[in-house]
């Protein structure tokens, strides 16, 4: 058996993070990572101005920024007749009004980079390619067994394994509340004139962005209606005929990214009913499971890890105080977050009446539509929770990151259509 003070039970980008932004504060942490250094499926994703102001303090913002790309604006149009719902400034405009940019970043750089900066990292240790079997609550110690047979006591667990958590039994509610979206990403064409492009339909939802390089990569969510039609036929015919009534430059942006591309299911979910339990608590997507429509997931899970590591500042390595202070500070925020990814997928897929409407409300141009695709990854005070339940982890008695204030005093704005 082997003793270790903080263990995170990682998956993907959240468990690396997790490491770095404690090891940042100076505490020791073993990460269980499933996934092996070069091992990552293909997509993008955001690090919006917030996420990269965090980076920033591990000194990976910049490396990022120089492999990433920045759209100039983005452009929001209907799916089946390609005409254009709404366009939101990006670029210059969110530089100077966020005081980051807004990028897009291969899942294989951003993970490269993770890898390279836990090697670097005395305070960081890694083992790769294994995965936690069980997970034991034993009140003042945690204990865990991987898929090799290893057992590991740990004096905290951090479960950054995603939606399947093995941490996330031990918290209570967290169900799947929607129906399936299947998600296929693959290469494809690159938009023209630096440009974001997003078309919605009652079952589709696709974005075509671009790689630095001249590369493209689109992203293709489909509501998930017609099961049985989908067991009968296969997926890839059931998404041809949907494919086959939308605009011609969907399908050109889609091509035959569905025949090559594995699809991967995302739900909605209930928020946790607690965000820590004795010596365990969760991160990014074990905590909440997000749906991909406001490409959200990966900026939710910067600010969760960097939340965490100054929570343990906070609480000068006092386990059980820097769990409950990071769990207040992110629930609210976190469950927002999710809560508008899921309203933004229904006005997506909105059909009939509903459609009308927000059609005829985002080309009136009242939305605030660059504030809020900037804005939607941080959480504002939320109706009914704690007072100063807000983004940047204010309440009495804590101490704010200076630059967390600074982010919340930005102009905030409804939620809108953001990278799928």
């Amino acid at each position: 058996m082997v003793a270790v003070p903080l263990l995170v039970l990682g998956a993907r980008f959240a468990g690396l993070t997790t490491a770095l932004f404690l090891a940042h504060q100076g505490f020791p942490v073993h990460v269980v990572d499933r996934d092996r250094p070069g091992d990552v499926d293909r997509g993008l994703a955001v690090l919006t101005p917030s996420a990269l102001r965090e980076l920033a303090a591990l000194g990976l913002a910049d490396p990022l920024a120089a492999q990433a790309w920045e759209p100039r604006r983005l452009a929001h149009a209907d799916a089946d007749s390609g005409a254009v719902l709404r366009v939101a400034e990006l670029g210059p405009v969110v530089r100077a009004r966020f005081g980051r940019p807004y990028l897009l970043v291969p899942h294989a750089v951003l993970r490269a980079c993770l890898v390279t900066a836990c090697e670097a990292d005395e305070m960081v240790t890694v083992t790769y390619g294994r995965s936690a079997t069980a997970v034991e609550d034993l009140g003042d110690a945690v204990l865990v067994t991987d898929d090799e047979g290893d057992r590991y006591r740990a004096e905290a667990v951090i479960g950054a394994d995603g939606p399947g958590s093995r941490v996330r039994a031990h918290l209570g509610g967290g169900h799947a509340i929607s129906s399936p979206y299947l998600v296929h990403r693959g290469p494809g064409p690159a938009p023209p004139d630096d440009c974001l492009r997003l078309w919605s339909s009652p079952t589709l939802h696709v974005t075509q962005s671009a790689v630095v390089g001249g590369e493209g990569e689109v992203s293709m969510t489909v509501r998930v209606d017609a099961l049985e039609d989908m067991h009968r036929d296969g997926v890839a015919a059931v998404v041809g005929r949907l494919l086959a009534g939308s605009a011609p430059e969907v399908r050109a942006a889609v091509g035959d990214v569905v025949v090559r591309a594995p699809s991967r299911v995302h739900r909605h979910h209930a928020p946790l009913e607690r965000g820590a339990r004795h010596r365990l608590t969760v991160v990014g997507g074990a905590a909440q499971p997000m749906l991909p429509h406001t490409a959200q997931a990966v900026a939710l899970e910067i600010l969760d890890a960097a939340t965490l590591g100054r929570a343990f500042d906070h609480a000068d390595g006092r386990i059980v105080p820097a769990l409950e202070e990071y769990a207040y500070v992110r629930a609210q925020p976190r469950a927002a977050v999710a809560r508008r990814a899921h309203d933004f997928a229904s006005l997506c897929h909105a059909d009939g009446l509903v459609r009308r409407m927000r059609d005829r409300l985002w080309r009136t141009t009242s939305v605030d539509a660059t504030a809020a695709i900037v804005d939607a990854g941080r959480g504002g005070p939320s109706p009914g929770g704690p007072p100063g339940a807000s983004g940047d982890g204010h309440r009495p008695g804590l101490v704010v990151d200076p630059a967390a204030r600074q982010h919340q005093d930005a102009p905030r704005g409804p939620h809108g259509p953001i990278a799928g």
